[in-house]
């Protein structure tokens, strides 16, 4: 009787494609530049279309065609793109799901899922990273337009019926939520107003209530 001899496969360092990897989700970020956020305490809505097509490579049933066409699909019947999507994202989007494509094929079946959700939290942990950025550059400005408005801390504190409220701790300028609806008259005018600068237009706006002062 022969003695059955078992082979132990190479093992798969997913370090070996990082470069690849990080190229894949650099290109589903520039796309994501053009998708307006329905909300970013989700990772599908932070996200948009592309967590579909990370899915949907990983279980290598669709192809780069299909699932772009999905994507932009998607990316259509979000009503804050009113149905337009630039060349240019386009394009990321196709390169970023061919390269995602081909990357699969070309690791082992068993590293497919790692590889995916190793871009998946690539672009999410990118996506998070520039709210978060926006959400400060917003506040900072808020800041400076009522600095601007009010002599100290103590006046602010008073207009807007806040014991010990400090300039350094007002927060984002949220319009909607509990805390905009709770706020003082006095509050709620300065949020208009800041929102009616010209500085404030040109602030990409993504209001949450998370990020809200109670």
């Amino acid at each position: 009787m022969r003695q059955l001899v078992m082979t132990k496969g190479e093992r798969f360092d997913i370090e070996t494609v990082r470069p690849k990897i990080e190229a894949i989700a650099d290109a589903f970020d520039h796309y994501l530049e053009e998708y307006p956020v329905k909300t970013a305490k989700t990772m599908h809505g932070l996200m948009g279309p592309v967590p579909m097509i990370l899915d949907g490579a990983r279980v290598r049933k669709e192809d780069a065609r299909t699932l772009v066409g999905r994507a932009v699909r998607m990316h259509e019947m979000n009503p804050k793109t009113k149905g337009y999507l630039s060349p240019g994202a386009l394009e990321a989007l196709e390169k970023a799901t061919n390269d995602l494509l081909a990357l699969c094929k070309s690791v082992p079946v068993t590293a497919v899922t790692k590889v995916t959700e190793r871009i998946r939290y690539n672009v999410y942990y990118t996506r998070r990273k520039k709210a978060i950025e926006w959400l400060e550059q917003t506040r900072q400005a808020f800041i400076v337009f009522l600095r601007g408005r009010y002599a100290d801390d103590a006046a602010l504190a008073s207009a807007w019926s806040a014991a010990d409220l400090t300039f350094d701790a007002v927060r984002f300028p949220a319009r909607t939520g509990k805390a905009f609806t709770q706020a003082s008259d006095a509050k709620k005018q300065d949020i208009a107003a800041f929102w009616a600068l010209p500085i404030a237009e040109r602030l990409a706006e993504e209001e949450e209530e998370e990020n809200e002062q109670p």
